[in-house]
């Protein structure tokens, strides 16, 4: 308990001290340039933390599911506190727009995640998820920020279908090694429908 305790301080910190949060609009439009979100209401973001995504956005009501972040909202977001690599919470309520935005390589099981979020989902409405291409961490323990799982664009494709979902690419680019010139960050982002 002392230790869970500890670690949602942590992050409670990460969250108020992080780029997200300091420097939204360099940090999103680093990786969402082109991005087209079809926002419908309502709107759920889990593993929203702060809301800083959905402030950049102009997002202005949503839910935001996650177990820390709540005490630095930088918008007036209805928060439910909840760990999302365990089971999920009940809703009855049925949303049209679900962010999961650079949250799924930081969960050893993703596809738990994946699957059982389909139940918040409208039958009209769209999942949009984003994962970048990075190397993995050395340990679970090295730091808040930790990767542990990554995909290639085919793998994250297939495994949604696997899950039921209808797939569209919003963002598929990929950085090359070496390159003498800055290129956008390598990110993927699918909109996935029932």
């Amino acid at each position: 308990m002392a230790r869970d305790i500890k670690m949602n301080n942590r992050f409670e910190l990460w969250w108020k001290n992080n780029s997200q949060t300091l420097h939204p609009k360099q940090y999103y439009a680093g990786l969402y340039t082109g991005a087209k979100f079809k926002v419908q209401y309502p709107v759920l973001d889990i593993g929203g933390g702060n809301g800083s995504f959905l402030k950049y956005f102009n997002i202005s009501k949503a839910d935001i599911m996650d177990l820390v972040g709540k005490e630095s909202l930088v918008g007036d977001y209805n928060f439910i506190k909840a760990d999302i690599t365990k089971k999920l919470p009940e809703i009855k309520k049925k949303y049209k727009t679900i962010f999961i935005m650079e949250v799924l390589e930081h969960l050893s099981n993703p596809l738990y995640l994946l699957a059982n979020v389909k139940d918040y989902l409208a039958d009209d409405g769209n999942i949009y998820i984003s994962v970048p291409y990075t190397k993995l961490a050395e340990s679970h323990n090295a730091d808040l920020n930790i990767h542990v799982c990554r995909w290639g664009a085919d793998d994250l494709e297939m495994q949604c279908r696997m899950l039921g979902y209808k797939t569209e690419w919003i963002i598929k680019r990929r950085r090359f090694k070496n390159t003498a010139f800055w290129l956008p960050h390598c990110f993927l982002v699918l909109k996935l429908t029932k």
